[in-house]
């Protein structure tokens, strides 16, 4: 584990565990270059397993407030599997490609693999995801090969080892994750302000339509940051709930 200077102006810093883990929460965008893009820490002939995987890059936030990070994706699947992550409010980081893991395979022979996502989330715990196409993700085999490794898998690496396709996310969780993605692209800082201000007025629960209705924000920009501040997990809700103007809310803090 390392020992990182936490930086006080991060929303994680109330969360000093996350500075403990194998890395960071990703830095804060600068206001004045908001826009500004954190490219991978891959070369771009690193990416893929086969000269014909799709080379997707996938640029997003993982909060509103941080920098856009460009996470490659081997695959059409691993974008819409890291989609459905960077969009879960428990997700702080994601990197890519990142983790090789020694393993004696099922005849004996000693290997590695280099797993699709490392997570970092908000407990502290890492999760290491390995996506495949939906039937491989299924089949009885390869969730054997992947239960042999996860047994070999120091936790000091990872606390847990999943296997994910786009379809082990609940349909409304896709669906939802894919508006946070949208809404956390822009960058208005006021507008989330004001519409966190106004949840945590309420004192109760409270639909989408009445907090927009309450930020007296025009042009969307209600929408949006109560989007943002509910991928960010700063305005809660039920994750299979659809994001609609009926969905039922309410304040952490109220």
């Amino acid at each position: 584990m390392t020992n990182r200077k936490i930086d006080p102006n991060h929303p994680y810093a109330r969360l000093p565990h996350l500075w403990q883990g194998s890395f960071d929460p990703p830095p804060l965008a600068d206001p004045d270059d908001a826009f500004r893009v954190l490219r991978t820490h891959l070369n771009k002939d690193d990416i893929g397993k086969s000269s014909g995987s799709c080379k997707a890059s996938l640029v997003t936030r993982l909060h509103r407030s941080t920098v856009m990070q460009e996470i490659w994706c081997a695959s059409y699947e691993e974008m819409e599997v890291n989609i459905c992550l960077a969009g879960h409010p428990m997700v702080v980081n994601i990197m890519e490609q990142y983790t090789k893991v020694p393993f004696m395979d099922l005849n004996g022979k000693s290997t590695h693999t280099r797993v699709d996502s490392h997570l970092l989330l908000k407990d502290g715990a890492e999760v290491l995801v390995s996506v495949k196409y939906p039937e491989k993700a299924r089949r009885p085999a390869y969730l054997a090969e992947v239960a042999n490794i996860a047994k070999q898998c120091d936790r000091v690496v990872a606390d847990r080892f999943s296997v994910a396709s786009r379809f082990s996310f609940h349909p409304v969780h896709r669906d939802n994750a894919k508006k946070v993605h949208v809404a956390r692209r822009g960058w208005d800082p006021e507008a989330d302000r004001i519409v966190l201000e106004a949840a945590n007025d309420f004192g109760a629960r409270f639909t989408l339509f009445e907090l927009i209705d309450a930020s007296k924000l025009e042009d969307g920009r209600g929408y949006r940051a109560a989007v943002r501040l509910m991928g960010d997990g700063d305005i809660e809700r039920d994750l299979f709930d659809p994001i609609d103007d009926d969905l039922v809310c309410w304040s952490p803090a109220a």
